[in-house]
């Protein structure tokens, strides 16, 4: 759920105005993935798109989200693009 509430809150928008979770990624995965890091010092992440948006969520808890566009440019002017 913290993972559509924080994308909603990206996108301005309301959670259930958004495609479900489940279409990119099994929710219970990630559930479980955030409750391996009360046993592991580690980082375990997974990353994935959803809603033109790719997604990282960290074991320890953290979210990022970034439009894909914007992954896009900064890998084309990095000189990926050329």
């Amino acid at each position: 759920m913290a993972v559509i509430a924080t994308l909603a809150d990206v996108m301005d928008t309301d959670p259930v105005e958004l495609d479900p979770l489940h279409s990119a990624v099994d929710p219970d995965e990630l559930d479980a993935l955030v409750r391996v890091r009360n046993e592991t010092n580690e980082d375990s992440h997974v990353t994935f798109t959803h809603d033109g948006h790719v997604i990282t969520v960290h074991s320890y808890g953290v979210i990022t989200i970034t439009p894909e566009h914007e992954l896009a440019a900064e890998n084309y002017e990095r000189g990926a693009g050329r």
